[in-house]
């Protein structure tokens, strides 16, 4: 057996934490400078750090996670506010920049890049606040306190991956996603089997070291949770292009434009659930040796 492998591969998750943990403090450098996708990244080590704590939840004595798992709850939110911005304003950058210049029309750029480049430097500095302050470094100096102690058990890596997979398992089925469905899905329970999928991924990706059942279910996960991040986009998208062809039409602008971007976010809606239910499958059949 090798250096740092058990069985159960307690070892192994508890490194992938340990790493996670040092990542997450990397990154905060990172915001400060606001190099590309900083906020991103440190979002996504808040979020796998997380996420991973409460799949091993059981490596830990009870309630010994709640406490940090909130305070990563917290500056996710933090960060996302900044993330969410920025996503939005790629999106919408990109949407226009891929359309004939005669399909633009009014001053469109204005209300769906500018403004959320605004509301991304605005959140930037408030998370560099956060980073700054005493709750985050009260944040790690509990993680760090958190992964320094030894294992509780050691049956739990098994056990926390069966529990991600019957949860997502129960999610694709309340949201329709079985073979045998044919409706649609709404949003919200889209939503939760992308959080779902995400656990599973993460659970999985934390223990992929220990045998290979694990990669291929964290694989399968992760197209799953990238086909559902692509569609909660294009539905907050919608929405946002909706409000500001209201606020445009009240101004008396031009809102040919938004129409024409509504109804492309909304084609990548309609495509996305039967890529999804495909993809359970594949997830079902890649998490049976977990």
């Amino acid at each position: 057996m090798g250096k740092g492998r058990t069985p159960d591969g307690t070892a192994a998750v508890l490194a992938a934490l340990r790493d996670h943990a040092d990542e997450l403090d990397s990154r905060a450098d990172e915001v400060h400078r606001d190099e590309f996708d900083s906020v991103h990244q440190m979002r996504v080590s808040t979020r796998r750090l997380r996420s991973v704590l409460g799949s091993y939840q059981s490596l830990f004595p009870d309630g010994a996670t709640d406490g940090v798992r909130a305070e990563l709850r917290w500056l996710g939110t933090v960060l996302g506010n900044a993330r969410d911005a920025e996503v939005m304003a790629e999106q919408f950058r990109d949407l226009l920049d891929s359309q004939p210049p005669e399909l633009v029309r009014g001053p469109v750029r204005h209300r769906l890049v500018a403004t959320n480049e605004l509301a991304y430097r605005d959140a930037h500095i408030e998370a560099v606040a956060a980073l700054d302050g005493t709750r985050y470094e009260a944040l790690l100096a509990s993680l760090d306190a958190l992964l320094a102690a030894p294992p509780y058990r050691t049956d739990a890596v098994r056990f926390g991956l069966h529990r991600a997979r019957r949860k997502l398992r129960k999610a694709a089925r309340k949201a329709g996603l079985t073979a045998r469905d044919t409706g649609e899905p709404t949003p919200e329970r889209l939503h939760t089997v992308r959080k779902r999928a995400k656990a599973l991924r993460y659970a999985a990706e934390a223990a992929a070291s220990t045998r290979p059942s694990p990669v291929r279910a964290g694989k399968a996960a992760k197209k799953l949770q990238t086909v559902l991040g692509d569609y909660h986009d294009s539905v907050v998208a919608r929405a946002r292009l909706l409000a500001a062809a209201d606020l445009a039409r009240g101004a008396g602008e031009d809102t040919f434009t938004y129409g024409v971007l509504t109804a492309i976010e909304a084609d990548q809606v309609r495509r996305a659930v039967p890529r999804s239910r495909k993809l359970v499958r594949k997830i079902r059949s890649a998490s049976r040796k977990l």
